[in-house]
């Protein structure tokens, strides 16, 4: 794939390209917030059909320029598939796809400004390191000096050095998905593509490695759009994310919003652990929704979001670390459950426990072990008190 140079537009350059995330505290990094930026990628009403099966559902979406963008969902959600037609290996049933405000749809996939890291790696098994890392160079025509320079940059950033004669077998995994990183990068494209790059990696390996992602991206300015099934991983290397469920953005957001704020139950579900109440509200009092989730049970008071309206059914979203476990009744203001543990998970650094309540419905609550003990002051079959005040929970309408 070429340059950036190909659709008449240049890298940008080592000014522009400002670490994401050590600038984004200071400088509040959302060019998606400011209307007068314009997005590096742009996916206009596009529709994937294979035969009868629609992958992709009419998608509308915005990508901005130095975003580490992650295309989250199940397998089957279309993810990969939009992957796939911006790089160009597959095209729209309809719809537009843009870079830079120009048209690639029909651009052939060495036409576009973007380099693909597939999750095989996809590594040349009889070139060496180097010559993995500087083969898009070669096929550009780019004089051998300059090659030679690019790939020596390229291993520095990666600290792939000591391989460069190395051939691919002779490798780690970890390794492995380095160069084929290097190699993605080594012709300075404006958006790299990066299809499960971290899947062939154990647990230890693949979150060193998504660290090394980001510091890489910081480096470079370079866009990143990852497609990943791992929640974690895409909170952890992420600007922002679009969450997908059958060919469709559920919703796309920053991980804070997603976590702290999903926007109905199957987003709450998708991203770490929840636990949902289904209820009516019984009233709106400032600010206020007092739901009734079962008779005999005590009512939930949370936020009302906007346009919520008494009568209606609704889900309240509440995560484990927001719960507070105790063996005594707590005192008035918060929402408070009487319930009996039932199972309990020792982590280390914290205690999972799930606890049933007088309906049957099962609530699960995290208890940090802050005392240098394995002891817990908590246990199996004890009658335990949750609660967690009213600004904690997430009133879902959908």
């Amino acid at each position: 794939m070429s340059e950036a140079a190909t659709l008449g537009t240049s890298p940008p350059s080592a000014q522009q390209r400002a670490p994401l995330r050590t600038a984004a505290p200071q400088s509040g990094f959302a060019p998606w917030k400011d209307p007068s930026k314009s997005p590096i990628v742009r996916f206009e009403n596009v529709v994937k059909r294979f035969g009868d099966f629609t992958a992709v559902k009419d998608c509308t979406l915005d990508i901005y320029e130095r975003e580490f963008f992650a295309l989250l969902g199940p397998s089957g959600c279309g993810k990969t598939t939009l992957l796939r037609m911006l790089a160009g290996f597959e095209k729209p049933t309809s719809g537009r796809i843009l870079v830079a405000g120009q048209d690639i749809t029909e651009l052939a996939p060495y036409e576009r400004p973007v380099n693909m890291m597939f999750q095989s790696y996809a590594l040349f098994p009889h070139m060496t390191v180097e010559q993995n890392i500087g083969f898009g160079l070669k096929q550009d025509g780019m004089p051998k000096d300059q090659i030679a320079k690019r790939v020596e940059e390229t291993m520095a950033m990666l600290e792939l050095g000591k391989f460069g004669k190395r051939k691919p077998h002779q490798l780690s995994g970890g390794q492995q998905q380095r160069v084929a990183l290097a190699r993605a990068i080594a012709k300075k494209p404006r958006i790299v593509l990066l299809d499960e790059p971290l899947g062939a990696l154990d647990k230890r390996l693949r979150q060193q490695a998504q660290f090394e992602l980001m510091r890489i991206q910081e480096t470079t300015g370079t866009t990143f759009i990852i497609v990943t099934h791992d929640q974690e991983e895409a909170m952890t290397v992420s600007s922002r994310i679009a969450v997908m469920d059958h060919g469709e953005f559920r919703q796309v957001a920053t991980p804070g919003d997603i976590y702290e704020a999903p926007n109905s139950r199957y987003v709450a579900n998708f991203i770490g652990d929840v636990n949902l109440f289904e209820g009516k509200v019984v009233k709106i009092e400032g600010g206020f929704a007092e739901i009734d989730w079962g008779p005999g049970l005590a009512r939930f008071k949370s936020v009302a979001p906007e346009g919520c309206a008494g009568d209606q059914q609704v889900w309240l979203s509440l995560r484990p670390e927001k719960i507070r476990i105790t063996l005594d009744k707590p005192s008035e203001g918060n929402n408070a459950l009487p319930g009996k543990v039932v199972d309990v998970g020792y982590l280390g650094s914290i205690s999972h426990y799930h606890v049933e309540l007088a309906n049957g419905q099962r609530v699960k609550a995290l208890r940090a072990n802050s005392a240098r003990t394995v002891e817990r002051t908590i246990n199996w079959e004890d009658n335990v008190w949750l609660e967690w005040p009213p600004e904690t929970g997430i009133v879902l309408t959908r």
